[in-house]
This record gives C-alpha cells, structure tokens and sequence, in this order.
C-alpha cells in the first residue's frame, strides 16, 4: 500500500467525506424509493379499511359456546350442533355487531372448503384461510406468515440483513489468520520432507539442510518485516464493522421505543386527542392502571348496544375484564392498532433502511483499495459470490416486506376499525419520519456519519459552487 492510499483510509474514517456523484445519485434513489415505498403502504392501508365493511372488529371467541348460543339464540336448529361444533376451527364475533343475529356478526370456520365467489363467503374465507393476493399461496404455507407478531420473530427478522452483514464482515475480518494459519501448516510440513530428503541423501551437507531451515522460517515471519504494523484493509474492515455495529444498536434502540415509548404515546393520543374530540371529557390519569381510560368507559356506556357476546369469550379475555374491575364488552372500546405500529414503526423501516444502505454500500462487493487483500482470501469462495448476496437480500427484502404488507392489510380488514388503524398509522409516524429524513436528507450529518451512512453535506456546497 502506497502512502496515498494510507492517506485516503485515514481521511474516510476520521474526516467528513466529500461526496460523490454517485453519493448524490444514492439519495435520489432513496427518496425515489420511499415515496413509493409510502404511496404502497397507504394504499394497503386504505385497501385494508374499505375492505373493512364499516366498523367491524373480529375477536376470537370459544366454538362451543358460541354455538350454544347460536341455539339458545334460535338461529341454529340443535341437530346441527354436534357435527358444526366438530368441523369448526376457529370461531370469531364482531365486538361491534348489535345483536347476534346482525349479518357477519359471527364467523366460524368450517374446513378448506372456500370456493364460493359469493362476496359474504369471500369476506369469510380471507379471515379463515387468508392468502397472499395474486400468487393465492396460503400464509399457512409461508414461512413466518403467521408468527410476525410473535416475540422471538420479532425480534430476529428486522435484524436480519444487518446480522447477514455483520457475520460477512467478521469472516473477512479473520480469514486472513486462518489463511496464515494453513500456510504456516504447510511450511512446516515442507521443512519436514524437506529435513526427510536430505536425511536420505548422502551428498547433501546439514550446512544446506540449516539454510533451508532457516530460509522457510524467515519466510513464516514475513521476511523480517515489522510484526506490529497493521495494514490499511485491516483497519478499514475494523471501521467498517464498528458502524455496522452502532447500526444494529440503532435497531435495537428502535424496536424497544416502539415496544414500550409508543404504547404510552398511542394512549395518550387516544386519551387526550382522538377521544376527547369525539364526546367532549378528558382523562383523569395520564397513566393508565386499566386498558379502558375513564374517557373510554363513558363513550362505551353512552351509546354502545348490550354485549351479547360476553359468555362466549375465551378464558383470558374474561379475567382480563374481571381483573381490572369492569364487566365491559372485551373488544369493544376504542384502542388504536398496536399491529399497525409494529408493522409500520417495527418491521418495515429497519427493513427499508438496512436494504437501501445495502444498495448503496453492498458488502458483497467491496472497493479493492479498502478490502482488498481480504477479499481476495476469499475469490474462490461461494460467500464471496455478489450476484449469491444479491440475490439472497432481494428475495429476503421481498418475501418480508409482502408478508408484512399482507398482515397489515388483514388487520385493517379484520381486527381493528378504520380509526383505531389511522390513530396505529399516525403513532407510528413518531418513527417513520425520523428515519426516513435521515435516509433521505442531508441533515443529521454526525449521526450519519456515526452509523456510518455517506454524508451528503459537502455535495449541496460542490453543486452551489
């Protein structure tokens, strides 16, 4: 490496960088991407509440009693009982639905058979045995479709490319002392046949047998070159996984604002905002001890029809109603989607954000004037294949962010009405729009520059001039 090299390494890491073309054509595509990014989650969400049917809010409830009910109710004959309550899976109820009688205010799913164009029948079947739309795969035959919400999956799939890269970079780190490692192996297996051959020969003199020795042991330590000197691919790999890691911290930090900051913001937006606004009261406490707000209770008890589905709830719902002191419809009052906030503060803009910086910055394919010599360890390798990780991080951006859109358009369909999915989308703005301004702008330089993101300062000044 020549000292110019040496003097471009160390710029990149301790100075801010001038920016290139190509840093100015990055942050096009960025807005270019999350423009369309945005039009495509708006549009699902919108899809979602129109498909809606006007304030319909599915909760799961048990089979069998729902179906005694349904008897008790007389819209079920009693000899149909028995073979209903054995071919029904999954049974839910409307929590906002009058009375049981009201239409769709009560779906049970019986078997696979969903071949019906009937729009009812359709609406049913979508909620029983949804199915990504166009492909018409079922989500039971997805990996991960069913268990976004879950929190070990939630966890480790945001994380996902930013680990892939992480354990690259770790690999190129170390490959280089393995690589010494198998050479000093093989040296000292050549200073053994070579000690067997002149053992064998008898016109060899062990003066000739010591400077073979002696020149294969220099060549194990770098022909006398200085030990302690760290070459430039070594500390640029060092810097690059630095902000790789203060990268994954930033994730890490995120999905625990939206775990716990968020809830605590969603209710009071809710408490303070959206609900006061529709009756006029405001809220006690502003912090809760009971998941119904004082606000809540009185909008429910004004105008609300008596819950007719109480009997039917699962166990858990029912000693979560007793356990804060209220005999309130489970489902019933207001809560803004906390699926939505985790769809679209959680999954997408730590997807969106590690992708668009893997576009901009493929590890797969690093500059030879920083990676080089660790790169070429590996030329040979099936890691080192760009077009392999390219491919892997395409389909693996693809296949989460359709199951992710795909579960948010259920939840706006099925399990939230349409204002608690705004108030959900407009909770978790808190986090879209930070992140997509630093994506997208050229403020924030330190913290681009922290998590190692390319500072687009210096090309506003190079256009002005």
């Amino acid at each position: 490496y020549s000292s110019s090299h040496l003097s471009e390494t160390a710029t990149m890491t301790t100075s801010p960088p001038s920016v290139s073309e190509r840093s100015c054509a990055d942050l096009r595509h960025h807005r270019r991407f999350y423009s369309i990014h945005s039009a495509l989650v708006l549009s699902v969400l919108a899809l979602g509440m129109v498909h809606n049917g006007g304030g319909r809010k599915y909760i799961p409830v048990n089979q069998k009693a729902l179906f005694a009910l349904l008897i008790t109710s007389g819209v079920m004959e009693e000899d149909d009982r028995s073979q209903k309550i054995k071919s029904c899976r999954k049974a839910y109820v409307n929590a906002h639905s009058s009375t049981i009688e009201e239409n769709l205010a009560v779906i049970c799913c019986f078997g696979s058979d969903y071949s019906s164009k009937n729009e009812e029948r359709h609406y049913q079947s979508n909620l029983c045995d949804p199915r990504i739309p166009v492909v018409g795969v079922s989500t039971q035959q997805l990996l991960f479709a069913r268990r976004l919400t879950r929190l070990t999956e939630a966890w480790l799939l945001p994380l996902l490319p930013i680990i892939t890269r992480l354990m690259y970079q770790l690999v190129i780190m170390i490959s280089p002392f393995f690589v010494r490692y198998w050479r000093c192996q093989n040296q000292d297996d050549v200073i053994t046949q070579r000690e067997a051959t002149s053992m064998s020969n008898s016109q060899l003199s062990s003066s000739s047998i010591s400077s073979n020795t002696s020149s294969v042991l220099l060549d194990r330590t770098g022909n006398n070159a200085s030990p302690t000197k760290t070459s430039p691919s070594v500390e640029s790999n060092h810097y690059l996984i630095r902000t790789t890691l203060r990268r994954l911290l930033f994730y890490i930090f995120v999905i625990i604002v939206r775990g716990l900051g968020l809830y605590v913001a969603g209710n009071a937006l809710e408490d303070y905002v959206i609900l006061p606004w529709i009756i006029g009261n405001t809220v006690d406490s502003p912090l809760r001890t009971n998941p119904m707000s004082d606000v809540e209770h009185d909008l429910h008890n004004s105008n609300e029809p008596k819950c007719w589905y109480k009997d039917v709830l699962k166990a858990h719902h029912k000693s979560s109603m007793e356990s804060y002191g209220h005999s309130d419809c489970y489902g019933r009052p207001f809560d803004f989607s906390d699926h939505a906030v985790l769809f679209l503060a959680h999954y997408l803009p730590i997807l969106v954000m590690e992708m668009l910086y893997c576009y901009s910055f493929p590890f797969w394919d690093p500059p030879s004037t920083v990676e080089g010599a660790a790169k070429k360890n590996l030329s040979n390798n099936f890691l080192s294949s760009g077009m392999v990780w390219k491919a892997f991080h395409v389909f693996l951006f693809l296949y989460l962010h359709l199951l992710v859109l795909h579960a948010l358009y259920l939840t706006a369909v099925y399990f939230h009405t349409p204002a608690e999915m705004l108030v959900g989308y407009g909770v978790s703005l808190i986090i879209q729009l930070p992140i997509g301004y630093l994506m997208c702008s050229t403020g924030w330089y330190s913290c681009r520059r922290y998590m190692g993101l390319p500072g687009y300062r210096g090309a506003m000044n190079e256009k002005g001039d």
